[in-house]
């Protein structure tokens, strides 16, 4: 496999070796200290190389300067709580007395790690970032403050939601990119109806005078098992469907765009019947993730297998468009830097999560984040 440097700028990963790294930090600047200019230029492209050869998962292009594009992202956040315990949600165990022991410590670092992930996305920062797992808007507010994040001129969507453990479907936005007409929260009833479950977040967005529909999802869970829960996952599913067709039927040229995680694999029933969603010229909606999973890649790794619970789908006016927004089959990916992987003994990767079991691991989350870029 050829070697593909990873387009995070230079100045971002040596500054993380540093951060993660307070010996390391200490002896650098030592070092630096004791050189002449050309000892110290010398001392950095030797740093890059470094840092180059050690990262060699395949990820996308950086944009070219000035083309017009902006880039789409979402992520399961995992378990995004503040420390402070809501007598109406079953959120005690992310308190600092509770099973995980979530300090403010650990919540500040956990906001970094997520900021330090939306940064190193290729390109400006990401101008649309779903977002689920979220427990309330006061999380959001401290995660749009990160030091990181704040040249993107944030603004916040969120509705607290009926699920019991108080995780929430969220949005935030460039506001000088994106002006946003319309969003509302579709509520979700299950088969079992004392199963209460995440609202659906619409969003409609005027991008450069042309009008976007975001959909946000984060499905039922398989708690239970795959086939035992996914009726429920169906159910929504339905939907969705029917959110979709909704807006078509008032504009046929309409340009939609759903993210999420949806707990259920490209060539589950749900997606691939309900939805009809996949690669196919009969497949009414189009699924950028179809082709990663069934290559063996994936979000989310789960018993030694790697699957795409996390995709990006779209009416074939976004994917096959000659004018306007467009976004083809090569623009979507699935973020897997070293940056947000961990690395067992026997050398294999997966995503660095925040905690395994009551283990408090410092990571990142338990699912690895995708983005997409759309072009005109």
């Amino acid at each position: 496999m050829a070697l593909k440097i990873c387009p995070v700028s230079f100045h971002k990963k040596i500054i993380q070796v540093i951060v993660t790294k307070p010996s390391f930090h200490l002896k650098l600047r030592l070092l630096i200290a004791s050189m002449n200019n050309i000892q110290i230029l010398s001392l950095f492209a030797g740093l890059f190389l470094l840092v180059a050869c050690q990262n060699t998962q395949p990820v996308a292009e950086q944009p070219k300067s000035g083309s017009d594009s902006l880039t789409v992202a979402f992520y399961n956040v995992e378990n995004l709580y503040d420390v402070t315990d809501d007598p109406k949600t079953e959120d005690e165990d992310f308190t600092p007395e509770g099973k995980y022991k979530w300090t403010a410590d650990r919540y500040a670092q956990k906001l970094q790690k997520l900021a330090e992930v939306f940064d190193a996305m290729p390109g400006e920062l990401p101008a649309f970032i779903g977002m689920v797992e979220i427990e309330n808007r006061n999380v959001l507010e401290d995660l749009v403050k990160e030091n990181l994040l704040s040249k993107g001129n944030y603004g916040i969507i969120h509705q607290d939601s009926p699920d019991e453990r108080g995780i929430d479907v969220a949005a935030i936005y460039d506001k000088k990119r994106l002006n946003i007409e319309d969003f509302q929260y579709i509520k979700i009833v299950l088969p079992d109806s004392t199963d209460r479950t995440r609202d659906m977040l619409y969003v409609k967005a005027k991008v450069k005078n042309e009008t976007i529909h975001f959909f946000v999802n984060h499905w039922p869970s398989r708690r239970g098992g795959q086939s035992e829960s996914e009726i429920s996952r169906i159910t929504v599913a339905k939907v969705l469907k029917s959110e979709i067709e909704k807006i078509k039927s008032a504009d046929t040229q309409a340009k939609i765009l759903c993210m999420g995680d949806f707990n259920d694999h490209p060539v589950d029933k749900s997606i691939a019947e309900v939805l009809n969603a996949g690669i196919q010229k009969d497949n009414t909606l189009y699924n950028y993730m179809y082709t990663a999973h069934t290559s063996g890649r994936g979000t989310y790794y789960y018993k030694g297998e790697w699957g795409a619970l996390d995709q990006f789908i779209a009416t074939k006016t976004l994917q096959e468009a000659t004018t306007g927004w467009k976004s083809t089959s090569s623009d979507a990916h699935i973020f897997n830097p070293d940056l947000v992987m961990f690395q067992d003994d026997k050398g294999l990767k997966r995503p660095n999560r925040t905690y395994v079991g009551e283990d408090y691991k410092g990571g990142y989350s338990d699912h690895l984040s995708i983005y997409i870029v759309l072009r005109r």
